[in-house]
C-alpha cells in the first residue's frame, strides 16, 4: 500500500517539526502521486454507490450463481451485475451457468438462505481501501497536530494495521450487504445466457445472463389474489 510507505516517516519521525517541513516541501509531487494512487478507489467508489435496487439485486444474483459454480468446477470467476442481468467471466459452458442459475431460483423460491455475499467482490476492495486510508490519514493528522511521542504514534500505527488486517472483510461484507447488494425478490427467473464479447479487465469467455426479477413488493398478496378469485 503506498500510502502506508508514503506516511510511515511521517508517523514515526524522530522529529515531527522537521518531517512536516519535508512534507510541506514535497506536497505539490505528492498530491498527484495520491490521486493517481487513489483514481481507481474513487472510480470504484463512485460506480458502487450508484447501483440502483435492480442492479442491485442482480449484484447478489451474480454471487450467488458464481458460489455455485466455484464450488462445483473449482476454478475462479468473476462477474458484473447490469440492470437486467449479469456476466460471467471464466470457463464455464452455457449448460453450467443455468445450472447453477436454477439452483439459485429454487434456493429463492423455496424460502431457503441465499448465500450471496463474497470476500473478493470489488465493493469490498473499495470499502478496505477506504477503511486502511481513512484509519492511515487519522494517524498522520494526529502526528500532526499533537505531536505525540514516538512509541504512541508507533503503537498506533501497529493498532492501525492489526484493525485492518481484522475487520476489513467482516466491514467489508456488512456494506456489501446493505448497500450494494439486494436479495428482496420473491421470485427469479432466467431468460437467456449468451456469449458476449470479453472487456479488457475479464479472464476467460464471457456470458451475459438475462433475468428476470419480481421483488416482493411487486408480487401479488394472497388478498389480492383472492379478490381476483372473486371476480
Amino acid at each position: 500500500m503506498l500510502q502506508l510507505i508514503v506516511l510511515i516517516p511521517l508517523i514515526l519521525a524522530a522529529d515531527v517539526g522537521t518531517a512536516i517541513g519535508v512534507y510541506g516541501f514535497a506536497l505539490p509531487w505528492l498530491l498527484p502521486v495520491f490521486g493517481l494512487v487513489n483514481l481507481p478507489f474513487v472510480v470504484g467508489a463512485f460506480r458502487e454507490f450508484r447501483l440502483d435496487l435492480p442492479t442491485r439485486r442482480n449484484h447478489a444474483l451474480e454471487h450467488a450463481t458464481i458460489l455455485y459454480l466455484e464450488a462445483n468446477s473449482g476454478r475462479r470467476f468473476s462477474g458484473q451485475a447490469e440492470r437486467n442481468g449479469f456476466r460471467v467471466a471464466g470457463h464455464a459452458s452455457v449448460k453450467d451457468i443455468k445450472a447453477a442459475f436454477d439452483r439459485v431460483r429454487r434456493v429463492v423460491q423455496s424460502g431457503e438462505h441465499l448465500s450471496y455475499i463474497s470476500p473478493r467482490c470489488g465493493s469490498n476492495i473499495v470499502t478496505a481501501l477506504g477503511f486502511g486510508l481513512g484509519l492511515l490519514l487519522l494517524v498522520a493528522i494526529g502526528t500532526v497536530l499533537f505531536h505525540p511521542p514516538l512509541p504512541v504514534r508507533a503503537g498506533a500505527l501497529i493498532a492501525v494495521v492489526l484493525l485492518f488486517v481484522g475487520l476489513r472483510r467482516g466491514i467489508g461484507n456488512v456494506i456489501q450487504r446493505r448497500w450494494f447488494t439486494a436479495v428482496d425478490f420473491e421470485t427469479v427467473y432466467l431468460r437467456n445466457v449468451r456469449p458476449a464479447r470479453q472487456e479488457l479487465y475479464e479472464r476467460g469467455p464471457v456470458h451475459f445472463v438475462e433475468t428476470l426479477v419480481q421483488p416482493k413488493s411487486a408480487a401479488p398478496s394472497h388478498s389480492a389474489l383472492a379478490r381476483r378469485g372473486t371476480n
